[in-house]
């Protein structure tokens, strides 16, 4: 083999290795895919497909039907306790969670004009202990979407983001942030 040739092929094999291996790089990073998949920048469940918040068997307190304009005009954090095996409603872990959710709302500073917080507890648990004056709280006779979730619920009533049990707080801060800010309310 010559020099010239020797030289063609080097130059070939070049050409080859700046065309080829980045396919088969990006081919094998596909295939293997070990890095963790995100969604998207929200720390919650996106919920798809959008669905409307479910008011049917949504009662007050007094027995009175929910209309759907309560979640209308304004962000929700909604909280539907899990039924126990006896009925007991909101507990001390339910308590510091509304807690929690009220604190994520005054966080908002300005937009929390815009946040509501409701609570669902399960029908026949009695009247909850006094709450602060910014909770509302309704009765469910039968809630079709997980129990013991966090939900936030926007504008129009579409239920947005889902936090399941033990979530951490600062996500949903920052969601909700993201959320007023994006529309123009934070």
């Amino acid at each position: 083999m010559t020099n010239a040739n020797r030289r063609q092929w080097i130059i070939l094999l070049n050409l080859a290795a700046i065309f080829i291996l980045p396919l088969a790089a990006s081919w094998t990073m596909y295939t293997l895919q070990p890095f963790e998949k995100r969604g998207g920048l929200e720390h919650g469940e996106l919920i798809t497909p959008v669905e409307k918040v479910p008011v049917a068997g949504l009662s007050t307190l007094d027995g009175e039907p929910v209309d759907a304009s309560l979640f209308q005009g304004k962000w929700t954090l909604l909280y539907h306790v899990p039924a126990g095996e006896n009925q007991a409603g909101c507990d001390a872990d339910c308590r510091a969670l509304m807690d929690t959710l009220r604190r994520v709302r005054l966080a908002q500073d300005e937009g929390m004009r815009a946040v509501q917080r409701v609570l669902l507890e399960p029908a026949g648990t009695g009247r909850p202990a006094d709450f602060d004056q910014g909770l509302q709280v309704l009765e469910s006779n039968q809630w079709p979407l997980a129990r013991g979730s966090v939900y936030i619920v926007d504008r129009q009533g579409y239920l947005v983001l889902r936090y399941d049990a033990g979530f951490d707080p600062q996500g949903l801060l920052k969601d909700l942030e993201r959320l007023l800010r994006l529309a123009g309310e934070g």
